[in-house]
């Protein structure tokens, strides 16, 4: 619960240790809100630590590795600071700077031409390989993996039950350039998205029988002969 301004500066003065997060949580606050109290209260927002070598080397790798950026709370959460003292560091350390821009250069590289990459759905680390190409994302492949994309449309085909067609016309595939025909030509299948068959009864009833006796070109003598069963109803090609 967000606390009075007597309180907070009470509870920052008795426990003067907890960081702006620490107390963001408590709070159920964000932390920014936690810094603007501390400035009305004229106290300081962060404490003053000591620049340490091995501390700063493992963010950079962090940072080269792609996990996070100077920007990203991620990035200092196993560390009792945050940006602002970072790049406080980077400021007296002119090589901590450039090793950071280097480790920046050297992730987005990466992130471009990936050998591998995280599974957005199971966090497993595979091979480009198994991703489908996707151009609107940054490395060109799809955020989660083949295998996932699969069970996930076999789940959504199975799972779908429609009962009743939901359009009033259909294109039969086998015969597309009548165009829209009354959906009475076609047979219900509850697992499509329209609660139809994509071919309609007479295309597919001569495709299934020409297929059975084995015939070449079962698709073209279906089509011939759904074309001229339709024109005699009046149906002609658009």
């Amino acid at each position: 619960m967000k606390p009075t301004l007597d309180q907070a500066e009470f509870l920052f003065k008795r426990f003067p240790e907890k960081t702006l997060r620490e107390w963001a949580e408590d709070w159920e606050m964000s932390h920014e809100n936690v810094r603007l109290m501390k400035i009305k209260l004229g106290l300081p927002t962060s404490k003053k630590v000591a620049y340490d070598s091995e501390i700063a080397r493992q963010i950079v790798e962090f940072i080269r590795e792609g996990k996070g950026t100077i920007n990203t709370a991620r990035t200092y959460e196993h560390y009792n600071f945050g940006k602002v003292t970072f790049t406080n560091w980077m400021k007296d350390n002119p090589s901590l700077a450039r090793d950071v821009e280097i480790a920046e250069a050297q992730a987005l590289e990466k992130k471009l031409n990936p050998t591998h990459k995280r599974c957005a759905t199971t966090g497993e680390y595979l091979p480009v390989s198994e991703f489908y190409k996707d151009k609107n994302t940054l490395d060109g492949y799809s955020v989660r993996s083949k295998k996932v994309v699969k069970e996930m449309a076999r789940k959504y085909y199975y799972d779908r039950n429609v009962t009743e067609p939901t359009v009033t016309e259909k294109i039969c595939s086998g015969v597309p350039e009548l165009g829209p025909i009354d959906t009475k030509y076609f047979a219900k299948n509850t697992r499509s998205a329209t609660g139809l068959q994509t071919y309609s009864k007479k295309f597919q009833g001569l495709y299934q029988k020409y297929l059975r006796q084995d015939i070449d070109n079962a698709f073209e003598k279906a089509k011939e002969e759904t074309l001229s069963y339709f024109q005699d109803l009046g149906i002609t090609p658009k």
